[in-house]
């Protein structure tokens, strides 16, 4: 897959965190396979820079580009097992 095909995946809304440091918003698609978290730094009322970081299942990146290279791998179809879980 590659990130442009990704690009055209409607994503929506999963949850927000607000916490004393930082605000997190969540969002997946609808096979809840691939996804995105927005993370923004607060200092009182004042707010950073937001970063995003990305999902596969559940590996997480950090960067866009470890998330484009992820992608090469990626293919809609049955998702292989958690580690430790029977099937």
């Amino acid at each position: 897959m590659t990130y442009d095909e990704v690009k055209k995946i409607p994503f929506h809304f999963v949850s927000h965190l607000s916490m004393e440091n930082e605000h997190q918003s969540v969002y997946a698609d609808d096979s809840g396979r691939l996804g995105f978290c927005n993370i923004t730094k607060k200092k009182g009322f004042k707010f950073g820079k937001s970063k995003r970081v990305y999902r596969i299942d559940s590996n997480w990146y950090e960067s866009k580009e470890d998330f484009i290279k992820a992608l090469k791998n990626f293919a809609f179809g049955p998702q292989k097992p958690i580690q430790g879980g029977e099937e």
